[in-house]
């Protein structure tokens, strides 16, 4: 088909309007209701895309989408309108290509793994083979010290072709699942892994369920990771290896790209269009160029004494924040907040994962999980000044500086949940951290690691322990300290 596009006014703009509503209305007519041209729902990108040599039966191949444009300066291109919603639904339907079994196979046979690494933990995944958290602590003259579980192994649909093949055949007209990742529905294949390393929490093995979805750059990377319930875990894996099946082709993309190539003899883009994107640069340059010329610039004080001969005329003293008393309401609250917590009457919360944690101060530290009105809970460790004390013996390193050199004391919490992969009860260390902090100085920041297969390190962070650290005694305990 040949589309001819006219300008009744001459002006860039104006072609390349009527050139849009043109290929959106060729574009609404193949779709039939499917499309609305004049819904911003639906974005375009034009990409001017140079030449392109297409033999007779390429060009019969993509039917109606290949259009031929003429403009009103005798500029021919070749564009290529997007597949729309109907057209993906009929290729899935007629699809008779590989299976997505069969697409993957090439990443399940691969000899190299995936890896997702985060402030603690590396996650290493072999796909089809297993799936494992680790992390390797190493310590100034001692040996490094592995701590890893594995979060499962092998591959589902492995034992379905062994066990029940009718269940692996797929149905082209059944719906995919989908999730959403940045606002675009990706439809995804699922692998499960199972049979991990058990868990003390549930006393089953760990699973994972590994999201595969199409993205054209994709090699296997691990996108996301989260353990979605407790020691159960959902893995979003990019590969261009699901791209050519269409049932797993994004359902919303943002922005559908319409092709044009330009004929022998054509610029690479309308002359017409040079003009629009000239326009558009001068007007922000222009606009670069105003802002900059009417910045107002911030004032600065004068480095230059000057005296005059007339008195100043007198005027009201300007109150500034320093001059200002300060106020006493956020001190006596900062300091009941800091009493009601060293007394164990106020305890402190925090996590931004699937675990949160926390920590009442003199009685116990844990991490839990609520879900449904539910709370899943570990005990960490529990407080025993007697032990803390005996805890600090073994530890010298761990006792606290002197008083004017302090920004942090330490705490030994034990008595904890039983691991069973270590077969010892779980412990703890709280440090209290002194953090300055001008912007929010009343903010309490807590973070958890676990340097060592259930012994955990619990920090918590403020400046409102600045003050105090220095009236802790020798073991860091405040009992003589007057709040």
């Amino acid at each position: 088909m040949q589309l001819f596009v006219f300008s009744s006014t001459g002006t860039g703009m104006a072609v390349l309007f009527l050139f849009m509503m043109k290929l959106s209305l060729l574009i609404y007519c193949r779709a039939e209701s499917s499309f609305d041209p004049f819904m911003d729902t639906n974005l375009f990108l034009i990409n001017w895309a140079g030449p392109l040599e297409l033999n007779k039966e390429e060009v019969e191949s993509l039917g109606e989408r290949h259009v031929m444009i003429t403009t009103n300066h005798q500029e021919k291109y070749r564009c290529i309108l997007p597949e729309t919603k109907n057209l993906l639904e009929a290729d899935a339907a007629s699809y008779s290509g590989p299976s997505a079994d069969e697409l993957l196979e090439p990443l399940m046979q691969a000899t190299h793994c995936s890896y997702r690494i985060e402030s603690y933990w590396t996650y290493e995944l072999c796909h089809g083979k297993h799936l494992k958290q680790y992390h390797e602590a190493k310590e100034q003259g001692m040996a490094p010290k592995l701590q890893e579980y594995y979060l499962g192994y092998g591959n589902h649909r492995e034992d379905l072709k062994k066990n029940d093949p009718e269940k692996l055949k797929e149905d082209p007209e059944a719906p995919r699942p989908v999730r959403d990742l940045e606002g675009t529905e990706l439809p995804y294949f699922e692998i499960i892994m199972d049979g991990g390393t058990k868990c003390d929490l549930t006393g089953t093995p760990r699973k994972a369920h590994v999201l595969y979805v199409c993205q054209p750059e994709g090699r296997g990377e691990v996108y996301e990771l989260k353990e979605s319930s407790t020691c159960e875990y959902e893995v979003v894996v990019l590969t261009s290896l699901l791209c050519s099946h269409p049932s797993y082709r994004p359902k919303t993309p943002p922005v559908s790209e319409i092709r044009c190539y330009s004929m022998l003899g054509s610029p690479l883009k309308p002359r017409e269009v040079y003009k629009v994107d000239l326009e558009a640069n001068y007007l922000q340059q222009s606009a670069q160029n105003f802002k900059t010329a009417h910045q107002v610039p911030e004032p600065r004080e004068s480095r230059l004494v000057r005296k005059r001969k007339d008195p100043p005329v007198p005027t009201e003293p300007k109150l500034t924040a320093q001059k200002q008393p300060e106020h006493k309401l956020g001190v006596v609250t900062d300091k009941q907040t800091l009493r009601a917590f060293l007394n164990g009457g106020h305890c402190l919360a925090g996590g931004t994962g699937w675990w949160k944690h926390e920590v009442c101060f003199g009685r116990f530290a844990k991490q839990f999980h609520m879900e449904k009105g539910v709370e899943t809970k570990v005990f960490l460790g529990y407080w025993n000044k007697e032990k803390h004390i005996a805890w600090l013996k073994d530890n010298p390193l761990k006792r606290p500086k002197d008083p004017e050199q302090r920004r942090m004391l330490s705490y030994f919490y034990t008595g904890g949940d039983w691991c069973d992969l270590t077969n010892k009860p779980r412990t703890c260390e709280v440090r209290l951290k002194c953090l300055q902090n001008v912007q929010n100085p009343h903010a309490v920041v807590l973070s958890l690691a676990e340097p060592v297969t259930c012994q955990y390190v619990l920090t918590v962070e403020s400046a409102l322990f600045c003050p105090v650290l220095k009236d802790a005694d020798d073991n860091g305990l405040f009992d003589s300290m007057d709040l």
